[in-house]
């Protein structure tokens, strides 16, 4: 058994690629690369972090490379990218008909925008329901 690639302690780029099935350029067949930059990836989990340090309440801040919550990072990270790539689509939409059809090969933004929204709202749901639960812990202590 090989050992596992990656990391534990916090999020890594292949993390994201593996749950976003982007970690290798051949399984991408009309790309044949990556469909995410690193610095897409580095953007996607700073402003998954960044949206947890501007709600409120404001009680505890972090860098993106010391977030303790990987799994929720993840869903986070994952949001933003696929609303990356759904304002590519749209910025590249062009529709045209040939004899006996239509193409739009780029008409894939509604399908991204759901699927990001979806983790997007899973995510901001959890950034309150813990923010809610460490503020209680900070003014009561510990229950339990």
């Amino acid at each position: 058994m090989t050992e596992p690639v990656g990391n534990n302690q916090y999020l890594t780029d292949l993390d994201v690629r593996i749950f976003l099935r982007d970690n290798n350029p051949a399984a991408n067949k009309l790309l044949d690369d990556y469909e995410f930059t690193p610095e897409e990836l580095r953007t996607a989990m700073t402003l998954a972090v960044d949206a947890w340090n501007e709600r409120p309440p404001l009680i505890v801040r972090y860098d993106y490379p010391e977030f303790p919550y990987r799994y929720n990072l993840l869903k986070g990270t994952a949001a933003n990218l696929l609303f990356i790539v759904a304002n590519s689509y749209r910025r590249n939409k062009l529709n045209y008909n040939i004899p006996g059809g239509s193409i739009g090969d780029q008409d894939k933004a509604p399908e991204y925008d759901k699927a990001g929204d979806n983790l997007w709202k899973e995510y901001l749901q959890w950034i309150d329901h813990m923010k809610r639960a460490l503020n209680i812990e900070q003014g009561f202590g510990t229950i339990g």
